[in-house]
């Protein structure tokens, strides 16, 4: 059989498999939440690069943005329930009474079995919803946070998978999120806070060979490069600048 079914309306969409042999290769969903349930079969999910087996009853959620596939050996059939990000403003009764509606009239249309799976695919979408508007309301905190950090203390050396990772981003829309309220990118933000740092400490009177160290450059070449593109002079330079103004 091996059919796709698309029903579509202004926030909410459900796509339908039967009988499909899954072939979703590495992808995300970038306007979405989606609450996906098997009603026959077994499919193999990757998710956060953790593969996990799914089975007849199984319901998973994807948040926007988290990279996965999908892929099964034999026919399975699938609904996936695709929420629009507008949703997560909507209070919890309302959305109820919404999706409720939406999948009973997709289980009338389809003439699904499984109600147990229909009760659960609603629980579950406003299970994640609910969770989700947390995370969007934290999303810039969390960046504003890193910001700090990474100002404050630039020389550590947090990846930026970890730090997209705990915004629940991806690695580009955490850059790209980073980048509006820092305005730089995190890699570019760090190296600028781990020069500007390292002016201070020059201006203390920390040795040159020391501060490149602690400021996490892995050779005094590499210190010079970033010092001087960022600062406009070599780090010898500043210094004796910084001598002939105290000595005026």
């Amino acid at each position: 059989m091996n059919e796709i079914r698309f029903y579509i309306s202004e926030h909410l969409e459900f796509v339908v498999i039967t009988q499909g042999i899954l072939r979703f290769d590495e992808h995300c969903h970038t306007k979405n939440l989606v609450i996906s349930a098997i009603l026959s079969g077994t499919a193999k999910l990757t998710l956060n690069k953790k593969e996990r087996t799914l089975s007849k009853g199984e319901v998973f959620s994807l948040l926007p943005y988290e990279n996965h596939s999908i892929k099964s050996s034999s026919p399975v059939d699938m609904v996936s329930m695709c929420i629009s990000k507008e949703l997560l403003t909507v209070d919890e009764d309302r959305l109820s009474a919404l999706f409720t509606s939406a999948v009973n009239g997709l289980w009338s249309e389809e003439k699904l079995a499984c109600d147990d799976i229909k009760q659960l695919l609603i629980s579950t979408a406003l299970t994640v919803c609910s969770a989700a508007q947390d995370i969007v309301c934290e999303q810039d905190e969390l960046l504003t946070c890193d910001r700090n950090r990474l100002e404050t203390a630039p020389e550590t050396e947090e990846d930026i998978e970890s730090l997209a990772e705990n915004s629940y981003m991806s690695k580009y829309h955490y850059i790209r999120r980073f980048k509006s309220i820092a305005g730089l990118t995190p890699n570019r933000f760090r190296v600028q806070n781990r020069i500007r740092k390292a002016q201070q400490m020059l201006r203390n009177g920390k040795d040159l060979t020391e501060t490149a160290l602690d400021m996490g450059f892995y050779d005094q070449s590499h210190f010079n490069k970033y010092f001087k593109r960022i600062v406009g002079i070599a780090p010898g330079d500043y210094i004796r600048s910084l001598r002939n103004f105290l000595q005026e």
